[in-house]
């Protein structure tokens, strides 16, 4: 039997068949660690036994034989006894394995192995003859004496202080670690379920689960209630207990909230429980778990003015009230000193080589004499223009300016048009990863005169409120976006909040400046915001920057659309499509979704060698990808894209190349990465791209509506192509709904004095 080498070890097993003697346990001593990944969990150990093996003779000499054992299991270490629950299987590369489900400690069989696992390097500072001392002072039953009663090492002869609470407290962390993985791995968690629970609660975590499982749902990225709910049922908890019927709650606001709702309205909240229950429940047992939910903090409840009631989760219901006052706070000077009169916002003007239109000029003044104020109108309109008109007078009457938008991406193009230094919202307010605060806040503010605030259709509810609440008057806000884009991912509706509000002074831009005569990307985005259908450029004509490709069927979309990017595109406009083409798709399922076309382009990829598989999905060099969260210790952030220059050797990182930067990602941290050769429209927002393909498929519909197809039209530069359905097309246009996002914002605001 060849031993299982170290590229097979990241890439999981790639079994054959089981063999035919199957026995479902075997014991032995872990005689070698080969392989253990921290991140996902997946271990390859050697393991010594005196049971017979599949194939073997049998022998009558203790731990004797050995095999590989393949499994998820925490903590590993060479001289733990264990008792593995599985199956023998036959890998087509290296043989006869063991693959466990789970792995039970047990008391060591003797002495020798006792100290060969005191002496491992689980514990620091225990060499062999200190363990040996160990064993012989507290005999057989060392480890549970250890755990237990850790004032039995004091006798021990060259055992100092230091080195005796140590042991204690990694003998505990070791075994309760791995009784309760074992406990949760049987309850049918994943692997890296079990450890995100170890790491929440502590290894003494499974006495509360067996009271309250629901307890998993809590803050545990990746469990949700319907997974507390199948561990419930295999503890045998009854399903009308009043834990169950406040997780669901919990479970529905935390849903809504990933649907961009701040709040929901309690009947329809108690609708949405009992469909998630699958029982009819009375309105008083829900209103009884709400109740007792609202009374230990973990929700808020409100009916306002007009009795209509909500329930908020406790930080959106905070950040709806705290940016409400902020914005009553600094709108209360109303009017303020003018940093510009009309002859110097001409003379800025002509200076620029501009001619402003009436409704631009009387922007920029207005902009210049309020506290706070919006800024808004579609592609085309002059934003960037009187944006850095603004900043340039406001400088000129001795302003201190910051500029700011919510992704980094959008930050960089704020910068590029204004000549200033910009930067994402989360790096202006200082976030502080360790403690997940921000620097400035009420106590601290920004030091600025004007802060300019870009692209506040993607600033969602939580992230504006840390803003405002470190503004002091008085400095002064100009807010800008495009109210017809799509809403901020993270909950909330701020823009159109605030508009509706009419609480704040607004200049809206409609007369379209930015439009070349042979230009279509524009006149169609404004075309398709009015319902009307888009034009397209006549067969055989000049090049053009809009085109259609329409297609019969969801996967002739797909084929179509890989045959445009990787193509047509290149071919026709001189473009590398690996760096230049952006596919931009409504939704992640179906064939001419993101995922699919995903795997369809990476396929077309000229890459060197073939994809290796880390942390269950494959990677390619090459490959196109973009980073999901914010990592400000690491300085890169959601929405960031790169492509992947190199995968280690050993399969333990790869290198990812950003535009400033290359960056090196751990197996560990491969879940920040996903394919981007295709991206959702809404995960598009703040960035510009050269050429944007659109697929319009039908099995999309229930995506299909104006405000997505427009946003996903705006992010291209230079080309647009639609590749699909033209019935889709033509709901798409029709189809002016916007989703409605509940929240009491509205509300707080109108309320607003003035």
């Amino acid at each position: 039997m060849r031993p299982v080498d170290s590229q097979s070890h990241s890439q999981g097993p790639g079994r054959a068949q089981a063999s035919d003697q199957v026995p479902t346990q075997v014991e032995g001593e872990i005689d070698r660690v080969t392989f253990h990944n921290e991140g996902t969990l997946y271990t390859v150990l050697r393991v010594r036994t005196d049971q017979d093996l599949p194939g073997a003779a049998p022998t009558s000499a203790l731990f004797d034989a050995r095999f590989t054992a393949v499994g998820s299991t925490a903590r590993p270490s060479e001289g733990l006894r264990v008792r593995l629950s599985g199956r023998w299987t036959e890998h087509r590369a290296h043989g006869l394995q063991f693959e466990f489900e789970s792995l039970e400690l047990l008391p060591p069989k003797d002495t020798q192995g006792l100290v060969r696992y005191l002496s491992s390097k689980t514990f620091e500072g225990i060499g062999e003859v200190l363990a040996q001392r160990i064993v012989e002072h507290l005999g057989p039953d060392a480890l549970r004496r250890i755990r237990d009663e850790p004032e039995s090492l004091a006798g021990v002869p060259g055992l100092r202080a230091d080195v005796r609470e140590n042991l204690a407290a990694t003998v505990r962390l070791a075994l309760g670690t791995h009784e309760l993985v074992a406990f949760l791995l049987g309850l049918g968690l994943a692997p890296w379920q079990a450890e995100a629970v170890v790491k929440k609660y502590g290894v003494d975590a499974a006495e509360r689960l067996r009271r309250d499982p629901y307890l998993l749902a809590s803050g545990i990225a990746g469990i949700g209630f319907l997974t507390a709910d199948r561990v419930a049922k295999r503890l045998g908890l009854p399903s009308d207990g009043i834990e169950r019927r406040r997780a669901a709650l919990l479970h529905c606001l935390e849903q809504a909230a990933g649907e961009g709702h701040t709040a929901r309205r309690v009947p329809a909240l108690f609708e949405a429980t009992a469909e998630l229950l699958g029982e009819t429940v009375p309105e008083a047992r829900l209103r009884e778990a709400m109740d007792g939910l609202a009374a230990m903090g973990e929700l808020r409840v409100e009916t306002d003015d007009a009795g209509v009631e909500r329930a908020f989760l406790p930080s959106f219901f905070a950040s709806e009230v705290g940016l409400a006052q902020s914005l009553a706070r600094l709108l209360a000077p109303g009017e303020t000193r003018p940093w510009a009169d009309t002859a110097r916002v001409a003379d800025a003007a002509r200076r620029s080589g501009l001619t402003l239109h009436t409704s631009q000029a009387e922007a920029v003044l207005g902009l210049l004499s309020h506290p706070v104020a919006l800024l808004t109108g579609g592609p085309g309109v002059g934003k960037t223009t009187i944006v850095r008109l603004v900043v340039d007078l406001a400088r000129a009457a001795g302003a201190r300016v910051l500029l700011a938008s919510p992704t980094g991406r959008a930050a960089k193009r704020l910068g590029e048009a204004t000549g200033m230094e910009a930067s994402t919202v989360h790096r202006m307010l200082g976030f502080e990863p360790q403690g997940s605060r921000f620097a400035h806040d009420a106590t601290k503010p920004l030091e600025a005169d004007l802060i300019v605030v870009d692209e506040i259709s993607m600033l969602d509810l939580v992230l504006a409120h840390h803003l405002l609440k470190a503004v002091r008057a008085p400095t002064r806000v100009v807010f800008v976006g495009d109210p017809d884009q799509l809403p901020s991912v993270s909950p909330g509706n701020v823009l159109a909040d605030l508009l509706a509000s009419k609480r704040i002074p607004t200049f809206r831009l409609t007369e379209i400046y930015r439009q070349d005569a042979t230009s279509l990307i524009v006149e169609n985005a404004h075309r398709i915001l009015v319902g009307r259908a888009p034009v397209f450029p006549p067969a055989g004509g000049p090049l053009s920057d809009f085109y259609l490709f329409p297609t019969e069927s969801d996967e002739a979309t797909a084929e179509r659309l890989v045959e445009v990017v990787t193509r047509r595109i290149p071919e026709t406009f001189g473009l590398v499509w690996e760096r230049d083409v952006q596919v931009l798709a409504p939704m992640y399922r179906g064939a001419a979704g993101v995922d699919a076309l995903n795997e369809r382009l990476r396929d077309a990829l000229k890459s060197s060698g073939g994809p290796v598989r880390l942390r269950g999905r494959e990677w390619r060099l090459g490959e196109r990808v973009i980073h999901t969260r914010n990592d400000y210790e690491r300085e890169v952030f959601n929405g960031d894209m790169g492509r992947i220059e190199s995968i280690s050797s050993d399969l333990s990182c790869l290198t990812v190349r950003f535009p400033e930067r290359s960056l090196v990602y751990t197996v560990e941290q491969l879940g920040d990465l996903a394919p981007a050769f295709a991206i959702t429209v809404h995960r598009s927002q703040g960035g510009e791209f050269p050429a944007v393909v659109i697929p319009l498929a039908m099995q999309h519909w229930l995506m299909l509506q104006r405000h997505l197809l427009y946003t996903a039209i705006t992010r291209a530069r230079r080309l647009v192509v639609l590749v699909g359905s033209p019935k889709a097309l033509e709901i798409a246009v029709a189809n002016g709904d916007q989703a409605h996002r509940e929240s009491g914002l509205l509300a707080r605001l109108q309320g607003l004095p003035g």
